[in-house]
């Protein structure tokens, strides 16, 4: 089964709203893909939930329970090594430490940073749409 990371953004589209995002989360709570998070995601994901402007997904009935899901030990990893591999956004490592830690073959995002990298080891990184057609969701 494929391991995966979603970084903030694409999680909160997936909570959010429907579209390429949304499926791949779905396509996770169903088992067929195995999705990572690092206290770092969690984190951030606390922290941009909580903006007002985002009162439409902190008010999602489903949050509860895609956030008790997350939140479950067997989703997190502890990243062990500290990366600087993108420059011009220092935070985005932390979403790179949790993929190489969590042995995830791809992260999902849309993250210009992180998309600019390509790949990092044997990790790629995918747009929500281009991960959806690349594993038929």
């Amino acid at each position: 089964m494929k391991r995966v990371v979603m970084d903030t953004n694409s999680l909160v589209s997936a909570i959010g709203w429907e579209g390429p995002p949304h499926r791949i989360l779905q396509a996770c709570l169903r088992g067929q893909l195995e999705l990572y998070v690092s206290p770092a995601i969690l984190r951030e994901l606390t922290e941009v939930l909580a903006r007002p402007k985002l009162r439409v997904v902190a008010e999602h009935p489903d949050l509860t329970i895609v956030l008790s899901w997350l939140y479950q030990p067997v989703r997190l990893v502890i990243p062990r090594i500290e990366l600087s591999v993108v420059e011009d956004d220092p935070d985005d490592n932390r979403v790179v430490e949790c993929a190489v830690e969590a042995g995830a073959e791809a992260v999902v995002t849309g993250d210009t940073h992180l998309l600019h990298l390509g790949h990092y080891q044997e990790i790629v990184f995918l747009r929500p749409h281009e991960a959806c057609s690349r594993w038929g969701f």
